[in-house]
């Protein structure tokens, strides 16, 4: 079986997803051809892990010639490579994937990992919607990263609930990590609690609002100190807001990490002030590392993060909340260390990355299956 991936230029969970997969599909045996326009570390995993990666970019905004230009592409390199399945990753790329599947007949499966319809404008929602409903009959199969995505797939974009399944992202086995090195790297005496969080710097991860909320504990905690890992457009912004707020001392910016099992072990507590959210690997990260999380009660974080049993939830966009719930984790030691704890152990049951590949593997195998089967005529 050849399956040919394909995802837009990405970072964070969405990326970790894509990697992991691909690298367990052809451990599997599957001859897999990568679309991606990822950085030469990236694709240097990918290909060590006999994959074949063919260098593909398209902008992340709907952009009618260039995205019919991209879909012709993508028919053609289809026509080139001659895979069993094509599997899209993201609304940009499973737009212009499927649209390349109709016009080459290719068998399609599509993942959904973020609220296609989140931020957008209503003339914006409207385009999706009737997209959506153009091209998500065409395809074979549709995965969510989460039961949330699912719901809001049916609810939004008017899918039929059958045609969706739930198939939740892992994690990596990450090391353990460096804490030592890692907070001298960045002048943190042992003594100080960290708090950190991991994100790319958009609006919709909320690191304003953590930052809003972090003042206050700062305020009174000379010991506590905030570290953000990620880079993106928001940076300079958030940097001059932590200036005016007057704890650009307490605050650190990391930028790009490629290392996040050295911050994990770092951390003290870690927090997710996102605003939307399809899954939440980081999360899931930080709970795989014993960490008391502390997230935002958005997308599918909440099949996760159980309130007061491994960690503690609150409203998006919430400053008084999450400060409330920053300050619980400070002032009850002991009950963050349970929450880790638990974390930690509900993750390692449910969150395998050997679980995701094999539940991946048996949605790609059903349709190459069927479509031999159809091809055959049953003989």
């Amino acid at each position: 079986m050849r399956v040919m991936e394909i995802i837009r230029e990405a970072e964070g969970g969405m990326k970790t997803h894509f990697l992991s997969l691909v690298k367990g599909l052809s451990g599997q045996g599957i001859e897999v051809i990568a679309l991606c326009n990822f950085d030469i570390k990236s694709k240097k995993l990918l290909k060590e892990a006999g994959v074949r990666v063919i260098s593909f970019s398209f902008p992340g905004t709907i952009k009618p010639f260039s995205d019919c230009t991209a879909a012709i592409r993508i028919a053609t390199l289809i026509r080139k490579t001659r895979p069993d399945i094509v599997h899209c990753h993201g609304f940009k790329a499973g737009l212009l994937g499927r649209i390349a599947g109709q016009i080459t007949g290719i068998s399609m499966v599509y993942t959904v990992h973020n609220f296609v319809a989140y931020g957008r404008g209503e003339y914006s929602i409207r385009l999706i919607r009737y997209l959506e409903g153009c091209i998500s009959r065409k395809a074979d199969a549709i995965i969510c990263v989460s039961e949330a995505l699912k719901k809001n797939m049916v609810e939004e974009m008017g899918m039929d609930d059958k045609r969706l399944s739930v198939i939740y992202n892992s994690i990596p086995d990450l090391p353990p990590g460096d804490r030592k090195a890692t907070r001298q790297k960045h002048n943190i005496d042992d003594t100080d609690i960290l708090i950190g969080t991991a994100a790319r710097l958009i609006p919709s991860k909320g690191i304003d609002i953590l930052l809003k909320a972090a003042s206050g504990i700062l305020a009174v905690h000379p010991h506590v100190r905030l570290l953000i890992a990620g880079s993106g457009p928001e940076e300079k912004k958030l940097k001059e807001l932590v200036q005016t707020m007057g704890i650009g001392a307490r605050v650190v910016f990391t930028g790009r990490v490629s290392d996040m099992e050295n911050y994990y072990s770092a951390f003290d507590i870690f927090v997710l002030p996102t605003l939307s959210e399809g899954l939440g690997i980081t999360v899931l990260e930080a709970m795989s590392f014993g960490l008391p999380v502390v997230a935002t009660k958005t997308g599918g974080i909440p099949e996760w993060v159980v309130h007061r049993k491994n960690g503690l939830l609150v409203q998006p966009g919430n400053v008084m909340e999450l400060r409330t719930a920053l300050q619980f984790m400070l002032d009850n030691p002991a009950k963050a260390v349970q929450y880790g704890c638990n974390a930690k152990a509900d993750i390692k049951k449910g969150l395998t990355q050997h679980k995701m590949i094999e539940e991946t593997v048996s949605v790609l195998k059903c349709i190459y299956n069927k479509k031999k089967t159809d091809i055959t005529g049953g003989k």
